[in-house]
């Protein structure tokens, strides 16, 4: 890694300083107590709903409840994808939890989700295999890796003479303590298989609900439509039905109602969407919704992010900006010169830190292995096919997620206070940092924070 003193690197040709993979951590101030630290606290659950998880990377296999993982893309009311044959034997601590109560439709599928889980049904409906595949766990596994990884040692043969060797993957999440439970939805306009999820969440007993991604609530993504028909009509395949409408309204009053037993992080988006996208936006002072924006390694706010409406900033990466309001471009990327970057710009504020997590097994996912294919008999051959590199707000909010349930597995925290008690404790551990553009929350372990991109304004 650069010591600083190195400014003369000349720009436009990619030669990029080097980074810690977990500057992420050091930034928020959770490495310190991550090494010498020991946790006090009842084992934080955290419920993921995003893609599937590859649980087999080494660096989540210990972390990841296969017992309790369910897949609602498959199957309506879910499937189990590691059970194999054997019929459910996981305990469900909320089966005669009140969530639903007042929301009738809800209610119908919380009793339908609760007869699914009895004791003995089977992982799947009618031999529909779950959609768990590692094909479909891209972002998934990037998220959980942000969230709970924990160091462990592969092996793996890379040809040599010399065959199988030990490679140490010092890769930590967050919470390395915490245990995840993936709960995969498909991305359809269909609002059921997000109630279902997070019915399940509270089902579960989760401390911690992430959302990293929006929901496609045809009210509600674009409010200004105001459900005019005409409009609806002109942008969605088919117009909702009253049964659809209905779920739509009662998955925004489940989202909140969630939030106030346990927190629930969402990624607020990365088009710098002013308050967050849906559901995010729902964030108040009232409820235990914390809506994530993203900043980057020198301090600023990510060139895709919004500052203003949002609960926390989390560690992320960056990108470049060129619109009325600010030019901030890579000036060491190789095609920077014919860029036609003006003489007044922000380029000091740009940051080519990413995030990095962990990544699909083999030549899959975000950064794909050098090798066209994985070795023969299965093994992997190279570091990079572990590992990759991420961002947008999706990481500053698994950053976030995991940073508040650290905050239950150090003891610090106390199990089930509830969500409006997780966001307070969170706004408690947390700084605000002043820039040009504004001001911005930031999780600060210790009470301080450190940007560690030396190349800094």
């Amino acid at each position: 890694m650069a010591d600083g003193s190195d400014t003369a690197i000349n720009t436009a040709t990619e030669d990029y300083a080097a980074y810690p993979a977990l500057w992420h951590l050091e930034s928020i101030g959770v490495l310190g107590f991550l090494r010498s630290g020991t946790p006090k606290g009842k084992r934080s659950r955290v419920a993921i709903i995003d893609t599937s998880v590859a649980v087999a990377h080494p660096c989540l296999r210990d972390a990841v409840n296969h017992d309790l993982a369910i897949d609602f893309f498959s199957n309506r009311l879910g499937a189990f994808p590691y059970y194999g044959d054997r019929a459910l034997e996981a305990v469900f601590p909320n089966l005669a939890s009140d969530i639903a109560d007042s929301l009738p439709a809800s209610r119908q599928l919380f009793n339908e989700l609760v007869d699914r889980l009895s004791r003995g049904s089977a992982p799947h409906h009618r031999g529909v295999a779950p959609t768990t595949s590692p094909d479909f766990s891209n972002h998934g596994t990037a998220i959980a890796g942000l969230v709970g990884a924990r160091p462990q040692t592969v092996s793996i043969d890379d040809g040599a003479a010399a065959g199988a060797r030990s490679l140490p993957l010092p890769y930590c999440g967050t919470d390395p303590y915490c245990e995840i439970v993936p709960i995969s939805t498909n991305f359809d306009t269909d609002p059921e298989s997000l109630i279902l999820a997070l019915l399940y969440a509270e089902i579960i007993d989760a401390s911690v609900v992430l959302l990293p991604r929006a929901f496609p609530d045809p009210f509600r993504t674009v409010p200004q439509l105001g459900g005019d028909p005409d409009l609806l009509d002109a942008i969605l395949p088919a117009r909702p039905t009253d049964r659809e409408c209905t779920l739509w309204g009662e998955l925004t009053e489940l989202v909140v109602a969630v939030s106030l037993r346990r927190p629930v992080v969402c990624a607020a988006g990365n088009a710098r969407e002013a308050n967050g996208i849906y559901p995010a936006n729902l964030a108040d002072a009232d409820n235990g919704i914390i809506s994530v924006g993203a900043v980057n390694a020198k301090g600023q706010v990510a060139g895709y992010s919004a500052i203003d409406g949002l609960t926390v900033h989390g560690p992320s990466n960056d990108a470049e900006r060129h619109d009325r309001l600010s030019v901030r471009l890579d000036d060491r990327d190789a095609d920077f010169a014919d860029r036609r970057c003006p003489p007044q710009h922000d380029n000091a504020e740009f940051s080519h830190f990413d995030i990095i997590s962990t990544d699909v097994p083999g030549a899959h996912g975000y950064s794909y292995s050098p090798f066209a294919a994985e070795d023969p008999d299965g093994t992997l051959r190279e570091f990079g096919s572990y590992f990759c590199r991420f961002g947008g707000t999706s990481a500053a909010s698994a950053i976030v997620a995991g940073y508040v349930s650290l905050g239950y597995s150090s003891g610090d925290l106390e199990g089930g206070s509830g969500g409006l008690a997780a966001k307070d404790w969170l706004m408690a551990h947390a700084v605000q940092v002043e820039t040009d553009a504004g001001a911005f929350r930031y999780p600060a372990w210790s009470g301080s924070v450190n940007f560690p991109d030396l190349y800094g304004l």
